[in-house]
């Protein structure tokens, strides 16, 4: 088999056909790997509760009235945490984080630090646009594949 644009779009196109979130493959010491970004939807209430729901459309994000309490859906593209580790959101504990709610990211800024090992890892992203929630606490442990932060 040979990389070419043909190939890429044939893999691309059995992502879709096979609902697969990602795919890798290496030809002749060339490794490609496409992944799928799902848009996902998310219900902040006020005690600070959340809920996914998977969506497939682009609504805006709407506020409702329930129990006298609001309800903000918020949507985006996931900026996931790549390992095991200690989620920090800043370089040390008496610097800015690195991103707050309504910053803009682009592809390869560093968003947090996710320690392992004793190692500090920056977490870059992988997404560009305008950030709209943080889902990681400061200090606390996330998994790989946690959801960091929605961009919009």
């Amino acid at each position: 088999m040979k990389l070419d644009l043909e190939s890429v779009k044939k893999l691309a196109k059995s992502i879709e056909e096979h609902n697969l979130s990602e795919i890798s493959i290496e030809v002749n010491g060339t490794k490609l790997t496409m992944k799928k970004e799902e848009l996902r939807q998310e219900v902040v209430t006020s005690n600070i509760k959340y809920v996914e729901q998977p969506t497939l459309t682009n609504k805006e994000i709407e506020i409702e009235e329930i129990e006298s309490s609001e309800e903000v859906v918020v949507e985006g593209k996931e900026i996931v945490s790549p390992m095991v580790g200690t989620y920090y959101s800043a370089p040390s504990p008496d610097s800015e984080d690195f991103v707050k709610i309504g910053d803009k990211v682009e592809v390869g800024d560093t968003v947090c630090i996710v320690e392992a090992m004793k190692m500090m890892n920056e977490v870059k992203s992988s997404v560009a646009g305008t950030v709209v929630a943080l889902r990681a606490e400061n200090g606390k442990v996330v998994k790989k594949g946690d959801i960091l932060f929605l961009v919009k």
